[in-house]
Order: structure tokens, then C-alpha cells, then sequence
């Protein structure tokens, strides 16, 4: 009983080595545990990792401001113990390292991305330190070359021979072309790439092999030159001489070039290498040369003319007033001339004063009245210089002015204007004053290359008398006879069919051209009388005529009353009454009313209507 009882109690001890064996694995769990620790703390520590190399050059363990000294200070040793071989047409070539080149900002660069590969997680930095233990990281460079390298100049000096291209050059009239020759090229930016990128691959991989980079040499034909911009570099577009209106002076005429760009290649195709081919210039010449016009500029009297100005003083004024703007005026060929532009505004702040003009045959006063005159007459003077009329309006009624009935030109405010163009080759000046005599002279200055002039003139094709209207007036003296108002001036009207003689240098009729027909309306003198003496002078009341035959008033006797009756008629007979009827006493006469002037906006004056009718005006 008691050997069993012994045996139970061995059986429940519990063996020693169990609980060492726990306690050293425990041991080792805390000792990986404290060494992996302290490994995230060493890769923490600011520092690059154990073989950490950037260029081939190993950094672990420095900061980076060390490692970029050590960098700085290795490098260009480095470089200057490799070399790049390289073969052109069979003969090796060597680039040394001293020809390369690290660019420091490239090396930083480098070294960041060393560190951001090593940031990370405390407790994943001993992992990144164990496997740099074990493999470390590489970090690339890339090797630039300072200039071309000076071997390879002399492996181009003695085996290329650069093509020579084609140039070209203006000689006088012909156009020469220097044609280039075949070449032969080596391609050197090709070839320093390629010694660049081995560089690189030396400078980080020791174990690259440096075998000997291949140049090939390469021929090549001269290219042809750009025709088309060759063309518009030698085009020059003909121009002629001209006359600078501002400065007053003339501009040189161009001579025009153009080149036959077909012609030009098909001659350089067929020429031999390094030879030289001329192609002839194609030369314009101006229309108007600078000599010519030099020799010609206002040479001749294309045409002149005078009219006689009639007063007030203010008409005078206002004809000198205009006539100073117009005068001088130059048209290069194919401008227009505009009177309206020149002569206008035709306003009292323009400077003009108020002058006679007619309206409804009736004479008032009008701003820039008379300017109409200057208008008609430089008109009448283009229709001699045979110049290009592009607008122009007749007035109303004829002013009577204008030597050649037709051939007035009016002018109202800015709707109706005259224009015409220089149709001559050349340019013309326009010369207008008024003398002391008031006398309208214009003359217009140019070229004369047709030896023709015009001669305006005009064939009457029928007349409208002008008639004297009679108008009652209670205020006119009985008796008396009708009185003239003097505001309404008497015109015949009149139509007349206007032609252009055109006439050369030897006096001969050359042709014959009808312009147009106008019509003018007459205008009727204007009596005033007395409404009682209508049958005395004839006056038909109803249509304002005399076409009635006057009759003479007869005189009616008036008895004269007793001033005191008879009581007993008287045997004897009253006197006989006197044949002689008393005086009528006469009416002191009243002043004659003014007619009432019809408000005006301008020169020319309207007619009837308040809106000027198409080629209408009355004179001014």
C-alpha cells in the first residue's frame, strides 16, 4: 500500500525543463522584440540606410547634408576614370570622362528620392533597415556632356564634309543661284546622346560594358531652296509716282519684280552641283512714272470760267468765303470732289452772313446766300474740263448768272450736294477767288493727254413768260395806281436741252453729247391795289390779271337839301344841283404790308415744299 501511495505521488511533479524552455523562449521573444525596436529607431535616426549608393557610391549611414558633400567631392573623380570609345569609318575615337558632367540638382534629386523611399510607419522602418541589410537600394545620376566633346569635332573634321546648300542672290535684273553640293554628315547630336546615356550607365553600373559606340557617315544631297519664299521675298508690287496731298510733295513711283518661280527650278534642276544659275527678273514698270508725273503735274488749264457776282455785300462775302475754303483743293485721279464737304457748313458759325436768296420767286435773306453761284460756276468749268460729273441738281428758277443757261449747280444744307470726279490720269488743282471787281474766277489745273475740251451749251425748247399778278390791298391809296413789290423778281421761265461740244486742240468737233433737259419756272411780278379800283385798271379779281377792259368811274351829282323849308312854295324854281359832284374824301393810306417771309433752314432756299424736291432748288 505504501510502494502504491509512493508511485501516486511521483506521478503528480511536474518536470523543470518545461517551464525553462518557456522562460527562454520568452527571453527571445522580448530580445527580437527590443532588437526590431531598436532597428526602427536606427532607420528613423535621420540618416540613409546601410548600402544606400547613389552614382555608384555608397551612403549608408550619412545624412543627407553628408552624403551630398561626399557626392560633391567623389564624383568628378569618378567621371574622370571612365571614358566612351566610339568608331567612325574604322577608326576608334575615345571620350573621356573629363567631357562629362553631373548636374548637382540632378544629384538632390537623387538623394530625396533616397529618402521618401525610406519614410514610413515607426514600426515599418526596421523592416526597410533589415532588407537594406541584406540588399540596399540603388539610386541613379544621369551624365550630361559639357559642350561636343573635342574628339568628336576631329572625328567630323576629318570624315564629314557638310553638304553646302544652295543660297541665292538679286544681281542688276537677274536672280542668281549659288547651287550647293552633296555632302557628307555625321549626325553628332545622335552620337553625344549615345555617349551621354553610357556615361550614365558607367557612372551607376560598374558592370556595364563599354564596347565601342557606332557612327555612321552619312551623304546628303543640297536641299532646294523654298521658291515660294523666295518669291515673296524679290516680289515687289509696281506702284506709280504720286502726289502727297498733306505735304504737297511727290511720292517716287516702284518698280514692280516678279520671278517665274517654274522657270527658276526647272534652270537649278539642270545645273551642275556647285554651280551658278541665273534667272531673269520679270520687271513692271508704273503707269506713272516719277519723271512723268514731275514733268506734268499741273502743267495745263483743263478748263476756266468767270461770272459776276451781284451784291448786297454780304452775298460778296459769303462768295469769298466759300471760294477761300474751295480754293487750292487737289484731286489725285479717281477722288471725288465734294462742294458740300469743302465750301459747308452753311451756318453763321461756320462764319457765313446772311445774303439774298430766292424762294417762291420772292427775295429774302437767307444764311449763306450766294454761295450757290461758286457751285454752278465750278460746274460749268468741269463741263470744259470734260471731268466726270457724279451729282447735281438745278434750281428752281434761273438766276441768271451762269453764261450757258443749264449749267447752275445748286446746293442745300447736307441733302443736296455737287461732286464730281478727276478722271484724268493725273492730278488736278482747283483754283477759285473773287476780285475787286467781283468778278468769280475758276480755274482748274492738270494734265491734258486728249488734247479734248468741253463746250457746254444749251438750245432753248420753250419759254413761259412771266406775268404781272395783281393782289388787293384795302390799305392802298384809292385811285392810286398798282404798286411793285419789289421782293418778287421778275423771270421768264424756260426749258432748255443742255449739250457737251467736246472739241480737240485743232478746233475740230470731235462728237456731240446730249447731257439733259431743265425746266425752270418763271416767276411773276407781284402789283398791289386798291380792291375799288379793280374795273379801273382791268383787273380780273378772280384769277389776279388785268384781262379785263378798264372802265373809268362816272361821277354821281348830289343835291343839296334847304337848310331852312319855305313856308310858301316859291314860284321860282331851286337851283339846278351842280353837275360837279363833291369830293369823295380819300382814305389816308396805310403802310403796305410786308409779305411774310417763309422761314428758310439754309442756302438754295426750298420752292413750295418744306422738303427740297429731287434736283430742285431755287437759285441763290
Amino acid at each position: 500500500m505504501a510502494q502504491t501511495a509512493g508511485k501516486r505521488t511521483a506521478q503528480a511533479e511536474k518536470p523543470k525543463g518545461g517551464k525553462i524552455a518557456l522562460i527562454v523562449a520568452l527571453a527571445v521573444v522580448v530580445i527580437l522584440i527590443g532588437g526590431y525596436l531598436i532597428l526602427c529607431a536606427a532607420a528613423g535616426s535621420g540618416t540613409f540606410l546601410p548600402n544606400t549608393t547613389v552614382a555608384g557610391i555608397d551612403l549608408g549611414g550619412q545624412t543627407q547634408e553628408q552624403a551630398l558633400d561626399t557626392l560633391k567631392t567623389q564624383l568628378p573623380d569618378r567621371l574622370s576614370q571612365l571614358s566612351v570609345p566610339f568608331v567612325c569609318e574604322g577608326q576608334e575615337f575615345t571620350i573621356p570622362g573629363s567631357d562629362a558632367t553631373v548636374d548637382d540638382q540632378a544629384v538632390e534629386s537623387a538623394l530625396q528620392e533616397a529618402l521618401d523611399q525610406q519614410s514610413g510607419s515607426f514600426f515599418t522602418r526596421g523592416a526597410q533597415y533589415l532588407g537594406a541589410i541584406t540588399g540596399g537600394a540603388q539610386y541613379s545620376v544621369p551624365v550630361t556632356l559639357k559642350d561636343t566633346p573635342a574628339v568628336v569635332t576631329e572625328a567630323v573634321k576629318k570624315y564629314a564634309d557638310p553638304e553646302a546648300q544652295t543660297t541665292w542672290e538679286v544681281s542688276g535684273d537677274q536672280l542668281v543661284f549659288h547651287k550647293g553640293v552633296t555632302g557628307r554628315t555625321i549626325d553628332v547630336n545622335a552620337l553625344t546622346d549615345a555617349a551621354a546615356e553610357r556615361f550614365t550607365q558607367l557612372l551607376n553600373d560598374s558592370s556595364t560594358e563599354n564596347t565601342p559606340l557606332e557612327t555612321q557617315v552619312t551623304t546628303a544631297p543640297p536641299l532646294d531652296p523654298d521658291f515660294d519664299a523666295i518669291q515673296k521675298e524679290v516680289t515687289v508690287e509696281a506702284a506709280d509716282a504720286y502726289l502727297d496731298k498733306s505735304t504737297k510733295q511727290i511720292v517716287p513711283s516702284v518698280t514692280g519684280v516678279s520671278l517665274d518661280t517654274a522657270a527658276a527650278k526647272s534652270a537649278l534642276d539642270s545645273a551642275a552641283e556647285g554651280s551658278d544659275v541665273s534667272v531673269p527678273l520679270t520687271k513692271t514698270e508704273p503707269k506713272m512714272t516719277t519723271a512723268d508725273l514731275e514733268a506734268n503735274l499741273f502743267k495745263d488749264v483743263l478748263g476756266t470760267g468767270t461770272t459776276s457776282c451781284a451784291g448786297p455785300s454780304n452775298r460778296w462775302y459769303n462768295i469769298d468765303l466759300a471760294a477761300s475754303r474751295v480754293n487750292g483743293t487737289i484731286l489725285l485721279p479717281g477722288e471725288v470732289f465734294s462742294y458740300n464737304d469743302l465750301a459747308g457748313p452753311y451756318t453763321k458759325s461756320s462764319g457765313y452772313k446772311d445774303a439774298g436768296t430766292y424762294q417762291n420767286g420772292q427775295s429774302i435773306d437767307a444764311t449763306a446766300g450766294g454761295i450757290c453761284q461758286l457751285s454752278s460756276t465750278i460746274y460749268w468749268v468741269t463741263l470744259k474740263a470734260n471731268l466726270e460729273t457724279v451729282e447735281r441738281s438745278k434750281h428752281a428758277f434761273n438766276g441768271g448768272y451762269m453764261p450757258v443757261i443749264g449749267t447752275d449747280a445748286t446746293v442745300w444744307s447736307n441733302q443736296i450736294d455737287f461732286k464730281f470726279k478727276n478722271s484724268t490720269d493725273y492730278p488736278i488743282k482747283i483754283e477759285t477767288y473773287q476780285d475787286k471787281n467781283h468778278k468769280l474766277h475758276v480755274t482748274i489745273y492738270g494734265t491734258d493727254t486728249t488734247g479734248i475740251h468741253g463746250e457746254p451749251y444749251s438750245v432753248t425748247v420753250s419759254t413761259t413768260p412771266y406775268k404781272n399778278t395783281y393782289k388787293p390791298d384795302p390799305n392802298h391809296p384809292a385811285g392810286a395806281e398798282p404798286r411793285r413789290d419789289p421782293n418778287y423778281s421778275r423771270y421768264n421761265g424756260v426749258t432748255v436741252d443742255v449739250y457737251q461740244k467736246l472739241v480737240d486742240k485743232n478746233g475740230n468737233t470731235v462728237d456731240t453729247i446730249f447731257l439733259y433737259r431743265n425746266s425752270y419756272k418763271s416767276s411773276d411780278a407781284v402789283y398791289y391795289y386798291n380792291p375799288a379800283d379793280a374795273a379801273r385798271w382791268g383787273i380780273d379779281p378772280s384769277t389776279g390779271l388785268k384781262t379785263l377792259t378798264p372802265v373809268e368811274p362816272t361821277p354821281t351829282p348830289t343835291a343839296t337839301p334847304s337848310a331852312t323849308p319855305s313856308a310858301t312854295p316859291s314860284a321860282t324854281p331851286s337851283a339846278t344841283p351842280s353837275a360837279t359832284p363833291s369830293a369823295t374824301p380819300s382814305p389816308a393810306p396805310s403802310a403796305t404790308p410786308t409779305p411774310e417771309p417763309t422761314p428758310t433752314t439754309g442756302p438754295g432756299m426750298l420752292p413750295e415744299d418744306s422738303v427740297p424736291p429731287a434736283a430742285e432748288t431755287p437759285a441763290a
